[in-house]
């Protein structure tokens, strides 16, 4: 192997380079399902809300004439604004396997050009928001991901120790047995609150398609409203929210997601989806492509898992068993589906309340998510 050359992204011959590498790790893996691209794809064409609200750089590694390995490093404003300090991450990152000094050659570019920011750290692997995508998944390799969240091959948190990044919060899933007497008695008994006539009555009600952009705008408040001390999270912008949401307006069951109210205002939320991934992995298809649509127009009836990608509540409204309430209203709706097994994704390691309403519904802690961070000297 020669030493790697690296450059910029800059026309449609590097474009179509970052995609190719996109999927060349995965040849021959039968677990992977191609992601969901548009938001790279516009980035790329600097075109889009993350293009418009971060310094970016895209950057291929070549050796012997031939990508290898391919990376974004971001400035998105959202942390400055929430630290007061200008924090990096580093996300969309493939390489081809036994390729290490590229890989370290791309950390040390991004690297380098982020301090010339004046970054004074980098967190990763996040796609520029958490919004995007993040997390580095540690385990179970042989097994599909669930639709919106991270798959890798097994060698990629290598890539991270080796430049000295140090581990920031994991994140875990739980798989729920929805089939399971016990796992269905709870649900009932989450569903028949009798709390939540205590203090402030909270009602719940299924979203409302007919008003899609009202319900992306609540998404967006409760998100940073519930979730400002997560690692790694920063505000969302409604505008942001409906970039990236607007297209499943309908695609949207109402029986998997919900919202709590209280005195006209929105206080809590849960989203589940089914598993996309179940069909879209049959045809090896990205979502927003043709083969997409009709992989999902065949099979999509046909989906036995779903996923819980976010359950929000606010603090005041803590103590009631609303969040358990809310879960196990999205679980009747994937049980009515006809659906077997949830997983509730992407759950802070220090996130207790969270981990324990997954145990009570007999939730098994699966898949590990490993994040980290490097300060800039």
């Amino acid at each position: 192997m020669g030493e790697a050359r690296i450059r910029e992204v800059r026309t449609r011959a590097d474009r179509r380079a970052y995609f190719a590498l996109i999927r060349a790790p995965y040849v021959g893996n039968p677990y992977w399902v191609p992601p969901d691209l548009r938001i790279l794809r516009s980035l790329l064409r600097r075109r889009g809300l993350l293009a418009a609200r971060s310094r970016w750089r895209a950057l291929l590694a070549e050796e012997e004439g031939k990508p290898v390995a391919c990376l974004t490093a971001f400035l998105h404003e959202s942390f400055e604004e929430k630290f007061g300090k200008k924090i990096g991450t580093i996300g969309f990152l493939e390489a081809l396997p036994d390729h290490p000094l590229a890989v370290d050659a791309l950390f040390h570019a991004a690297e380098r050009w982020l301090r010339s920011l004046g970054a004074a750290r980098v967190w990763g692997p996040i796609n520029g928001h958490r919004l995007y995508g993040f997390g580095c998944l540690e385990n179970r390799h042989s097994e599909r991901p669930l639709v919106g969240t991270a798959y890798n091959p097994p060698e990629y948190p290598g890539h991270w120790w080796r430049r000295g990044f140090q581990l920031a919060p994991r994140f875990y899933s739980y798989r729920i047995d929805l089939a399971s007497v016990q796992t269905r008695d709870a649900i009932a008994r989450a569903a028949a609150n009798p709390l939540l006539l205590n203090g402030p009555p909270v009602t719940l009600r299924a979203a409302d398609p007919g008003a899609w952009r009202r319900e992306v705008e609540i998404l967006a408040d409760l998100h940073n409203a519930a979730f400002a001390h997560h690692w790694g999270d920063t505000p969302l912008s409604p505008a942001e929210a409906w970039e990236l949401m607007a297209p499943a307006r309908r695609a949207v069951d109402p029986r998997l997601f919900h919202v709590a109210e209280s005195a006209g205002r929105a206080v809590g939320l849960a989203l589940g989806v089914p598993d996309l991934n179940e069909a879209l992995g049959r045809a090896r298809a990205e979502p927003a492509s043709l083969r997409g649509a009709l992989a999902l127009r065949r099979f999509g009836r046909r989906i036995r898992r779903g996923g819980l990608l976010m359950l929000a509540v606010l603090e005041a409204f803590r103590g009631r068993g609303l969040a358990q309430t809310l879960a196990a209203r999205v679980m009747a709706g994937m049980t009515a589906r006809g659906m077997t097994e949830m997983e509730y994704c992407l759950v802070p390691e220090n996130a207790v309340a969270a981990q324990r309403i997954a145990r009570r519904f007999g939730g098994e802690q699966t898949k590990t998510y490993l994040t980290f961070e490097k300060i800039l000297g």
